[in-house]
Order: C-alpha cells, then structure tokens, then sequence
C-alpha cells in the first residue's frame, strides 16, 4: 500500500486510537493480541509490557544471584574449613609430640655442629617421653676405670674411623634403636630448655641419674673431684669442652627440661663446613656428618687443643 492511503487509512482522531488501545492493553495484560486492527494499539501493548518487565527483572534477577551466591559460598566454607582445621590439627600434633626442627649456634658442641654454618637439625619429641631414662649397662660388662682424656680420645678415634663404613642398613638400625626403641642415654645428643635462663641449649649427655661423674676440669676436692648424678637429673656437657657452659657451671639438670633427641642434621647439605680463614689466608674445612647419633665425644677440630670434659666412674666388677 502506497505511503499517501495508508496515512489516510490512518486518519481516526488520535483520542479514539489512544482508547482503542488501552483497551487492548487492559483485555490482553499476560500475552498482546495479534488480531487488533489498527498497528498503534499494537505498538501501545507492546511498550507497556515490555517496559513493565524491563522494570521488574533486573531486581529478580539480582536477589536470585545473590542468594546463588551466599549459598554457593556457604558450601565452600563447610567443605574447606574442616580440612584447614585437620590440617593445623596434625602440624601442630607432629611439631609437639612427634619430630620438629632447631636451628642451632655457637662453638659448644663443636665438630659434631659447625659454628656459624647455619645448621638445621631434626629432633624427635617422642622416644624420652614414651621410654624416659634408661642405663646403658652394657658397657658395664668391660672394666671399669678411670680413663684419661688420652684414653677417651683415642677411644672417640675408634669409634669415628668406625662410623665412616657404616651402611644403610647399619644406619637405619642406629636410628630405630635409638629413637624407636630406648629412651634417653649416655652419648645421645640432646635440645632442652637451659636451667637458669630464657633459652634452649644443644649438649650431649654423659652421666645418667647415680652416675658418679669425674670431673678433669677441677672440682672439689673433699669430693676427690666426683659428683654423683641426683635422681631424675642428667650430667650433660658440650663436645668442645674448651668453649661450652654445661653441667660443670651450672650441676645436672631435670630431665623435664629435655625437649627432644637430635635425629639428623638437615641444613648444610653438603658434607663439609667451613671453618674459616687461618693467618696465612687459607680456608679450612670440617667434615659434618648427617647424622648425629649415639656416640662418645668426636675429636676436637684441632689436635692440639686441650680435653676438660667429664667421663663416668664405673666400678669394677670382681
């Protein structure tokens, strides 16, 4: 149809149209009639339910979304939190009663722990705990006397050249036995709380509760030099003698101050710490053992170097 007869066609005044139209609106309010006559009426309709739905969905749609949201976030909440909480529950379960790291300085215990190479150890929490103190009786058996520091190095000289073949199997049986298996005993090398002030230590122990201690650094004399071990106490000393604050300046120490057995040594990785510039500018070099087990005293890392540690009286058995 022509654009001039289909203006003409349309020629109804526009009040009529407009009523025509609401009326249309008002019978048809849920879907518009497609059999009006006239296509104003149609355009009226449609403008009005599509501007009435405009106004209406976005705040449906918002708070549907929200709600999707809040409950969404509370499924994850409940699934995740309980795993965090397990989680926090076991580290803290195996740092407090099972095995820990400490980080450990200065010279006292010296070659076994290199001062200044940053050194990282494991300890168990769990053996002293589970097994408390034990004597190691077995060397009862030998002959007991009173050894010299000589004695002892040259015994510690065995014991060192010793370990160097040991093997896998040896040493997945050393630590079984003695972490897995015995409480605390002489030679083990323990991390406790230091008896007079806000510290933790690292010392090896050399007398047990009733040992008689000698003592080659001094002592009393009315004593003959000798202390005996008080019950529930330990006698421990550091492995440099020369350079350590031990039981010789401050007695035996309660074993309630143990915190825990070393292991192993974790940090250095490598086999050999520095131990310095001499005065000729040359790098020396001590070799770390990984492990760091039950054991006399090492060697000190010079060979001149003087010995005041303690040793053990043992009794003769006639």
């Amino acid at each position: 149809m022509p654009p001039l007869q289909r203006l003409r066609t349309c020629s109804r005044p526009l009040s009529t149209l407009f009523t025509t139209g609401c009326r249309s609106v008002v019978a048809n309010t849920t879907q518009p009639s497609c059999s009006s006559s006239h296509p104003f009426s149609r355009a009226i309709i449609h403008h009005h339910l599509f501007s009435s739905k405009s106004a209406q969905t976005p705040v449906t749609n918002n708070y549907s979304t929200i709600k999707q949201q809040v409950h969404s976030l509370f499924q994850s909440v409940t699934l995740f939190l309980p795993r965090v909480v397990a989680f926090c529950g076991t580290i803290h379960v195996t740092t407090e009663y099972g095995f820990n790291t400490v980080s450990c300085e200065g010279p006292s215990m010296e070659p076994t722990i290199i001062d200044g190479s940053f050194t990282c150890v494991l300890i168990d929490k769990f053996s002293h705990r589970i097994f408390g103190l034990e004597n190691n009786n077995d060397d009862d058996e030998h002959d007991s006397h009173d050894c010299s520091p000589t004695e002892c190095c040259s015994d510690e000289q065995e014991f060192s050249n010793n370990d160097d073949n040991t093997t896998w199997l040896s040493l997945l049986k050393g630590v079984w036995e003695q972490h897995f298996a015995s409480g605390l005993q002489r030679g083990d090398v323990i991390i406790l709380h230091h008896p007079s002030k806000e510290a933790t230590i690292c010392k090896r122990i050399i007398g047990m509760p009733g040992d008689t201690i000698i003592r080659t650094d001094g002592g009393s004399r009315e004593s003959n030099h000798r202390v005996k071990v008080s019950p529930g106490h330990l006698w421990i000393e550091g492995d440099n003698t020369l350079q350590s604050h031990d039981s010789r300046a401050y007695g035996d120490v309660p074993a309630s101050l143990i915190i825990g057995k070393v292991v192993c040594r974790l940090w250095p990785l490598r086999d050999y710490a520095s131990l310095g510039l001499d005065a000729n500018g040359m790098e020396h070099w001590q070799r770390v053992r990984g492990r760091i087990g039950r054991g006399e005293r090492p060697l000190p890392l010079k060979r001149n170097d003087g010995f005041e540690g303690s040793h053990v009286l043992k009794e003769r058995n006639c």
